[in-house]
C-alpha cells in the first residue's frame, strides 16, 4: 500500500463521519415521489364593483381612503414569495439527501453571487445556472493499495464579466483536467493518463463556445494549496455525424502550466448506437508535454448497457503506456461497472471489480491484479458533464 494511503483515508473518514452525523439529525428516508410540493398560487379579480366590495368587506366603508403604497408594502410583506432568496435552503424536516443537496447547492450559489457582484451588479446573477457534483467513494487494487478519493465541482457564470465566462471552483485531479484527458464517461475509476495523480483544489475561469458541436475555448486558472501553481489552455472542438447513429467529436488541447511547462493533448471519440438499450463507444488519447520522455498514450473501448429500469451496466477494456519509457506498455485490463439511482434522480451508485495487469518499471514482473471500486455521486442544479 502506497505510503500517502493514510492522509487520503482521514479525509475520507473525516466526510463519512459527517455525512452520517446529517443523516442522524434528520428524518429517515423518504421517496422523492412521496413529498409534499407547495407552489404559490394567485387569484385576479377585476371590475369596480367587486374591488369595492372587497374594500368594504376588509375595512369597512373607509378602506377606500386607505393609501394604495402602504397596502402594497403590507402585501409584499405578507407575502413569504416576494421575501425568498433563490440561494437560501431550508433543511427542516427533510431526508439527508436532499438536506445534504440544499446546503452544498445554496452555500455555492451565495458564493458565486458574491463573487460576480464584485464586478458590478448591473446584470442579475442566474443563481437558477448554479450546477455541480459531489463524488465520495473508493477504489481497491492489488497493486495500487487502497485510494479513497472525494471530488467536487461547481460552475456557474458571471454575468457582470461576460456573457460567454463561466467560473469553476472544485476538488479534482488537476493533471486530467488541465491536460484533457479524463475520460470521456465520467467515472470516478480512470485507467486514462492521469492515473496515480492526488486531487487538487481548482479555481478557474472559463469561456463558453456558441456551438456545442464545434469551435475554440479556453481557461485560465490556477492550483491553490501549499504550492499553488497557475495553468492556462485552449481547445478546439469539432463534431460530427457519419450517419444518424455514428458520432465522431476529435478535440486538441494546447495547455501550460508553471510547473511542468508545455504540451498538448489529441484525441478522439467516436460512439456508436447499436439500438435502443447499446452504446459501444471507442476513445484514443495522446499527449505530449516538456515532462514526457515521449507520447503518452490511451485507448480504450466500452460497451454501455441500459437494463430494464433505470440500472445500467458498462464493460471498459483499455490499455495506456508512454512510447518511450522503459516499459511502453504500463497498464491494460478490464472494468465492469454497474449504476443506478440512490433513492433519488440525481444521486447514483456505482460499483464494479476491475481486472488490471500493470508493469511501470523492467524490474517488476507483470501480473494480474484483481480490484473493486465503489462510489456516491450526487447532482445539484442542471449538472452538464
Amino acid at each position: 500500500m502506497r505510503s500517502d494511503t493514510m492522509p487520503k483515508l482521514r479525509t475520507a473518514i473525516a466526510v463519512l463521519v459527517f455525512a452520517l452525523t446529517s443523516a442522524l439529525c434528520v428524518h429517515p428516508m423518504a421517496d422523492a415521489s412521496a413529498m409534499p410540493i407547495s407552489e404559490p398560487s394567485a387569484t385576479v379579480e377585476s371590475g369596480a364593483n367587486r374591488d369595492e366590495q372587497e374594500r368594504v368587506a376588509v375595512g369597512g366603508a373607509n378602506a377606500t381612503d386607505v393609501d394604495p403604497t402602504e397596502d402594497a408594502a403590507g402585501n409584499a410583506e405578507q407575502d413569504p414569495a416576494a421575501q425568498i432568496d433563490p440561494c437560501d435552503w431550508d433543511v427542516e424536516d427533510l431526508p439527508w439527501q436532499e438536506r445534504s443537496r440544499e446546503v452544498v447547492q445554496g452555500v455555492s450559489c451565495y458564493s458565486f453571487r458574491w463573487l460576480d457582484q464584485l464586478f458590478g451588479t448591473e446584470k442579475d446573477f442566474p443563481e437558477e445556472r448554479v450546477n455541480g457534483i459531489v463524488l465520495l467513494g473508493f477504489e481497491y487494487r492489488e497493486y495500487d493499495g487502497f485510494d479513497p478519493r472525494v471530488r467536487f465541482r461547481v460552475r456557474a457564470p458571471l454575468p457582470n464579466v461576460s456573457n460567454r465566462l463561466d467560473l469553476f471552483i472544485g476538488r479534482d485531479n488537476e493533471q486530467e483536467f488541465v491536460t484533457d484527458t479524463a475520460p470521456s464517461n465520467r467515472v470516478l475509476y480512470n485507467p486514462t493518463l492521469a492515473r496515480n495523480q492526488d486531487n487538487e483544489w481548482l479555481l478557474g475561469l472559463g469561456h463558453r463556445r456558441k456551438d456545442p458541436r464545434r469551435g475554440f475555448d479556453y481557461s485560465v486558472g490556477a492550483r491553490v494549496g501549499i504550492h499553488p501553481s497557475l495553468y492556462a489552455k485552449v481547445q478546439y472542438f469539432h463534431g460530427g455525424q457519419f450517419t444518424p447513429d455514428t458520432d465522431l467529436q476529435l478535440r486538441q488541447t494546447v495547455f501550460w502550466r508553471t510547473d511542468e511547462g508545455f504540451g498538448t493533448t489529441t484525441r478522439a471519440t467516436l460512439t456508436h448506437l447499436v439500438n435502443r438499450r447499446n452504446v459501444v463507444q471507442w476513445e484514443a488519447i495522446g499527449t505530449i508535454s516538456e515532462e514526457t520522455r515521449g507520447v503518452d498514450w490511451y485507448a480504450a473501448q466500452t460497451w454501455f448497457h441500459q437494463r430494464r429500469g433505470k440500472d445500467a451496466v458498462s464493460l471498459l477494456s483499455f490499455a495506456r503506456g508512454e512510447t518511450d519509457a522503459e516499459v511502453p506498455v504500463q497498464d491494460y485490463g478490464l472494468n465492469l461497472i454497474w449504476r443506478r439511482p440512490f433513492t433519488r434522480d440525481w444521486m447514483f451508485l456505482s460499483m464494479g471489480p476491475t481486472v488490471t495487469w500493470p508493469r511501470r518499471f523492467q524490474t517488476e514482473q507483470r501480473e494480474m491484479s484483481l480490484g473493486f471500486l465503489v462510489w456516491l455521486e450526487m447532482e445539484f442544479g442542471n449538472y452538464r458533464y
